[in-house]
């Protein structure tokens, strides 16, 4: 080979390199956002799945983190929460009674601390107050607690499955003498996954069994069921001010006694409702619960509660 001919080989070689990194983009260049990323989310690393496969190997033990999505899964008021929470939130509640020739109506305020141990268990006590207005203006009120367990089943991008457990002792200034032990498995669904034009919206469901302990008068119910579904639609983006990721929702809510002397009526709950974010990490909730049911025994009940994530 001539020498000129080597001379023009090696000169390639040695200019290839500086062709390929001329076609990559400068280290400085900004990475285009994530297409599942909503305006004015803030991005994270991912966070490996946990599933009832790795069940045993995965989640425990590893700090607590909660998954941001493109569609928000976030705690609502009826269906019960389907995620590892670390929350301090007070609720009011306000109902009015039908049917009733001892109560007109009745007042809660309830307070709770949740915290997420780390990706698979989370325990929450709560302490309440409640008062009972007679249809001649006397009250009967008084005070109680209880305490909840939650496991993470599931956690990926699309779905998250979780199993609660509760211990609400009975308030005795209320004349209560029975203590309910609960069991809910309760999920949730991205439903932009299945149906993009949905935009960010989310399928709630939980299904509950209460079990009542103690003491109680003849054709006391001991044993019920509840279950719930639910829609969210999520409407702004998370840094939106005063009303980040506002979001409208409608639950969906039964009880049926399985025993007593009511056993078997199912009552009916619908339940329009608004969140939003008026600061980073703090938050409104306001709906109210509208029965449907035949003869209904509580036709509205008012709910607004304050959530503080940390």
């Amino acid at each position: 080979m001539p020498e000129t001919t080597r001379a023009a080989v090696r000169a390639l070689l040695a200019a290839m390199p500086l062709l390929a990194a001329a076609g990559e983009p400068a280290a400085s260049d900004e990475a285009a956002p994530p297409p599942d990323l909503a305006v004015g989310e803030a991005r994270e690393q991912p966070l490996a799945n946990l599933t009832l496969l790795n069940f045993f190997s995965a989640g425990w033990a590893e700090p607590w983190a909660h998954r941001h999505r493109y569609t928000p899964d976030m705690a609502l008021l009826r269906v019960t929460t389907n995620f590892m929470e670390r929350e301090l939130r007070f609720d009011y509640v306000a109902t009015n009674v039908a049917e009733n020739g001892k109560v007109n109506n009745t007042q809660m305020g309830d307070a709770l601390i949740a915290y997420g141990l780390d990706r698979r268990l989370m325990v929450e006590v709560i302490a309440n107050y409640q008062w009972n207005v007679a249809p001649n203006g006397s009250t009967t009120n008084g005070g109680a607690g209880a305490f909840y367990g939650r496991l993470q089943l599931v956690d990926t991008p699309g779905q998250s499955y979780a199993f609660q457990m509760k211990l609400v002792p009975q308030n005795k200034g209320l004349g209560q003498t029975q203590t309910t032990l609960g069991y809910v498995l309760t999920g949730w669904q991205d439903v932009h996954e299945i149906v993009p034009a949905l935009g960010r919206c989310g399928l709630y469901y939980s299904f509950e069994y209460d079990n009542l302990q103690g003491l109680a008068k003849a054709g006391t119910t001991r044993n019920s069921i509840g279950y719930d579904v639910s829609l969210a639609e999520t409407w702004t983006p998370q840094d939106t001010p005063v009303l980040g990721n506002f979001t409208t929702f409608v639950e969906f809510y039964a009880t049926t006694p399985l025993d007593g002397t009511v056993h078997g009526k199912t009552s009916f709950w619908v339940t329009p409702a608004i969140r939003f974010w008026f600061l980073p990490q703090n938050s409104f909730t306001f709906g109210v619960d509208l029965e449907v049911s035949h003869y209904p025994t509580s036709p509205e009940v008012y709910r607004l509660n304050y959530i503080y994530n940390f």
